[in-house]
């Protein structure tokens, strides 16, 4: 499974929803930022390792939705 810019993550356990922003490199590997939004509140943003969330999608933690291309 390859992490893309535009993927969505779901967390059933918090019900938050989130859009991956950015992969960024770094020397420790490479670093996610996601924007979680929940209904009722204010989108917050997080970095997570990139690997941290491929572990987390693998185990159930996370549900990840490609991103969808438009027709063309």
């Amino acid at each position: 499974m390859k992490l893309k810019t535009g993927d969505n993550l779901y967390e059933p356990v918090s019900r938050n929803t989130g859009e991956i922003t950015s992969i960024i490199e770094h020397p420790a590997g490479k670093v996610v930022k996601v924007r979680w939004r929940l209904d009722g509140q204010l989108p917050h943003d997080t970095e997570l390792f990139y690997k941290k969330i491929q572990k987390c999608v693998r185990d159930g933690l996370y549900l990840h939705t490609p991103k969808q291309n438009p027709a063309q």
